[in-house]
């Protein structure tokens, strides 16, 4: 009898100080494994990532900056030109049919249309020549530091692509007669380790919103973002179309920090990819996230299982 509680209680003993020699060493190995999930996690969450914004509007007015002049050679035939800004409505010159306007590289140009009406092109800068009219059946047109052009779209859709920044509607307030009529801004934000780009969220603008792409957060050089992208003009005849819209149709993309919305000429509010998207729909982020979850599971588990095995060797 002797001999058998002194085997019992050394194995009693034995089994205590397993047990807690098991717990220190788990929670040694959950403290390190939940301090590398926590890190892992805060590193990814504050990686910067390259994000493009995708403009699809409707718009009676916009304003672009041009940055490249290849992006932008516009087929403007037939058009009214005007050079300087008092000039009549007879003084003004008929350009050809196969004539084409080269924009420079830092003008701006305004652009309006209401409805299925001619379409106003307005640019200037403070120094140097905006651009130029060629064509090959006339000379170079050399043009100023304005120029006005009043382009008809008869027969056919004028599509003018561009490179420069942006903004897309006007200040709703008294004398405004042109603004934004609708748009949908997209966000596609770049995967981990891919080169491959996933939908980090899609914002519907309002009809009088004013919208523009800014590369840094405000508080810093709050400097525009450069976008790429097309005005597409439909054409005055729609019975050749079947579906026809009016005003001018645009499409912009570009990399930038967020998209500044400006409505009723208050400040408005930012467009931004947040960060906790990317563990949506990032496929990378998503496993160390469900591994994460499956961690601390095991955690729970564990931690039940001690418990239960603290009873049992209480009773004993």
């Amino acid at each position: 009898m002797g001999v058998g509680s002194s085997v019992r209680r050394r194995f009693r003993r034995f089994r205590f100080l397993f047990v807690m020699s098991l717990e220190r060493q788990s929670r040694k190995v959950a403290l390190f494994f939940s301090a590398g999930l926590i890190l892992i996690f805060l590193g990814l969450y504050l990686d910067g990532r390259d994000r493009i914004f995708t403009l699809d509007a409707v718009t009676e007015t916009a304003s672009v900056v041009t940055s490249d002049g290849a992006f932008s050679e516009w087929r403007v035939g037939g058009a009214k030109l005007y050079k300087n800004p008092f000039a009549t409505k007879d003084s003004a010159t008929r350009l050809p049919e196969s004539a084409y306007l080269l924009i420079r590289q830092g003008t701006r140009v305004d652009i309006q249309r209401h409805g299925i009406q001619d379409v106003r092109l307005t640019l200037g800068r403070t120094d140097g020549a905006v651009g130029s009219i060629v064509s090959p059946d006339d000379e170079e047109r050399l043009l100023e530091n304005w120029a006005s052009l009043t382009v008809s779209s008869d027969d056919r859709p004028f599509v003018w692509p561009f490179r420069g920044t942006l903004v897309v509607g006007d200040d709703v307030s008294s004398g405004v007669d042109s603004v934004l009529l609708q748009g949908t801004v997209n966000v596609l934000e770049e995967q981990l380790f891919r080169d491959t780009r996933y939908s980090a969220g899609t914002s519907e603008l309002d009809r009088g919103d004013k919208v523009g792409f800014w590369k840094q957060p405000e508080g810093k050089k709050h400097e525009e973002a450069v976008v790429e992208g097309f005005f597409r003009i439909e054409p005055t005849n729609q019975e050749r179309f079947t579906e026809a819209l009016n005003a001018i149709q645009l499409v912009a993309h570009g990399s930038a920090d967020h998209v500044k919305v400006e409505r009723l000429g208050s400040s408005g509010y930012q467009i931004r990819a947040t960060s906790w998207a990317r563990f949506l729909y990032d496929p990378l982020l998503s496993f160390f996230a469900g591994l994460g979850a499956l961690f601390f599971a095991a955690i729970e588990i564990y931690s039940n299982v001690r418990e239960i095995l603290k009873d049992v060797a209480s009773r004993d």
